[in-house]
């Protein structure tokens, strides 16, 4: 005859493993949230390769910021121009204001950001002839980077041609919007606090560093 567990007995297995899971649960969270940064790296990486390729198939120029006044979340989202030439999948038949299908897997419904130095699109398709879009860069960024800086809108002249990120997790726009976010590398993703922007960006010499080189 088969011994029955007692009362005892099965409080203790139940817990045990509720010990165990509360063990393995924020262990398991934060390998799932890792897993998403690298896949948030990889996107922003083959979305610097399309901005590359665009810049050399159309003489030399990069797609505008695209502030759209109509909705503030949507503010610097993908250029449309990378989809309709064919470097980025188109955004769903219905339901969305997404440019593209690519969407920022720490802000859903909307796509990963960009922002350019000089030509600005504030009105549906249409490039504001006076307005320039701009970037607040730290003097001597990126390799002695200091607390003084200011705002470039002339490509020739910004040490930052342009920028890609992700909102990250936890993302605060009170906190990062006093910061001048997103070039100071204050305002990155950092691994010890699990809170910032996962950024990318491409330098005037070329160079493309960003928050990916902290992983």
């Amino acid at each position: 005859m088969k011994r029955a567990y007692t009362l005892i007995e099965l409080l203790v297995v139940i817990a045990v493993i509720a010990l165990l899971m509360a063990i393995l649960m924020p262990v398991m969270s934060r390998a799932r949230e890792q897993a998403k940064i690298v896949v948030v790296n990889s996107e922003l990486y083959n979305i610097g390769l399309a901005l590359e390729a665009y810049f050399m198939d159309n003489e030399d120029k990069y797609p505008p910021t695209r502030a759209d006044c109509m909705k503030r979340e949507h503010f610097n989202q993908l250029p449309k121009e990378l989809v309709e030439q064919g470097y980025l999948p188109p955004p769903p038949p219905t339901g969305t204001w997404m440019a593209s299908k690519v969407e920022d897997k720490f802000n859903k419904g909307y796509t990963y950001k960009y922002c350019s130095v000089g030509e600005i699109i504030l009105d549906r398709n249409k490039i504001h002839p006076v307005i320039k879009a701009t970037l607040w860069i730290p003097d001597g960024f990126p390799d002695e980077e200091r607390e003084d800086g200011k705002l470039y809108d002339d490509p020739a002249s910004s040490p930052v041609t342009w920028v890609l990120y992700s909102h990250g997790p936890r993302f605060d726009y009170n906190e990062m919007g006093n910061l001048h976010y997103p070039v100071p590398t204050e305002t990155w993703y950092n691994p010890k606090t699990r809170k910032g922007i996962i950024t990318r960006m491409r330098l005037k010499n070329g160079r493309h560093i960003g928050s990916f080189e902290r992983q």
